[in-house]
């Protein structure tokens, strides 16, 4: 009938969105910002596109750039993980979808669709299944900024390719290679994630930030904390009057830095020009993508 379910990896809108980041001429940068499955999304969109990217900074909160280590995320699918599978199911499947799963989907598959526990037995009996991905390892591959290397996974995650990136390590360029699209990274990007985060752990940050903010051209930025929840970071003794104000001041001062250091970048390009030029027009030029 057409329809194809939406995935974790579905970042093609994005790349409809045609033209330049928003600095020229003195306007406001266009900066993105996604929480949860949202920043896992935005983080995937800004490896991928590299210096194709449309937006001039952006930050992910709550998202998982390796969603391949939730796999191992045991404690978080016995004990939070049902209350948000059952959620799920029934706000996006049940009534909204699940016709188009029915017409699908054998029976049996549909029947361990509705008894998934977790989100990661969700995305299997659903998202694997409905769009014929290989597995659930191949979808999160595709699905993160992170998928395509294990240069920044442990050696207990990625011992089955430890010796391959030891090899390819040994040359500069090489190394740049193993380390994937996250090093393609070419617009300011801020990953906020909490040490405690029930629901995506923080192992899908990678095991050696130091490493990661290292990699490509430095754009990747890691404001790791140690309490926090998912999508949280409650203040005070009765966190419901400060709502997620931590969050949220996290994200604008952020935004607000890179817009700061863009206009400064952008007022020495245009006083350069100015200067090799001959003392005419004084166009702002605009940011590289």
């Amino acid at each position: 009938d057409g329809y194809e379910g939406w995935t974790g990896d579905d970042d093609d809108d994005d790349d409809d969105n045609d033209g330049e980041g928003n600095t020229e001429g003195g306007r406001q940068i266009l900066a993105g910002v996604g929480y949860s499955m949202g920043a896992i999304v935005l983080s995937n969109y800004v490896a991928r596109s590299g210096r194709g990217c449309r937006l001039d900074a952006a930050m992910a909160v709550s998202g998982g750039l390796d969603m391949r280590e939730q796999l191992n995320f045991y404690r978080s699918m016995r004990l939070w993980q049902p209350m948000l599978a059952k959620e799920l199911r029934d706000t996006l499947i049940v009534g909204k979808t699940e016709a188009r799963y029915r017409s699908r989907l054998t029976e049996a598959q549909y029947l361990d669709l509705m008894r998934a526990s977790s989100i990661s037995s969700i995305d299997d009996q659903a998202v694997v299944t409905y769009n014929s991905y290989d597995d659930l390892t191949h979808y999160y591959t595709e699905m993160s900024a992170m998928g395509d290397t294990d240069a920044f996974r442990s050696l207990t995650s990625s011992s089955s390719s430890s010796s391959e990136n030891s090899t390819s390590c040994a040359a500069e360029d090489s190394s740049i290679a193993s380390m994937g699209r996250i090093a393609d990274v070419s617009i300011p990007f801020c990953v906020l994630h909490a040490l405690d985060d029930p629901l995506v752990t923080w192992r899908t940050t990678g095991h050696n930030p130091s490493k990661l903010v290292e990699s490509g051209t430095g754009h990747v930025m890691m404001l790791l904390t140690k309490n926090g929840g998912h999508v949280g970071w409650p203040l005070g003794m009765n966190p419901r009057t400060e709502g997620w104000r931590w969050m949220n001041d996290a994200v604008r001062d952020f935004v607000v830095a890179a817009d700061g250091a863009l206009r400064e970048e952008q007022a020495d390009r245009s006083s350069r020009e100015d200067g090799d030029g001959d003392g005419g027009g004084g166009a702002v030029a605009a940011r590289e993508s």
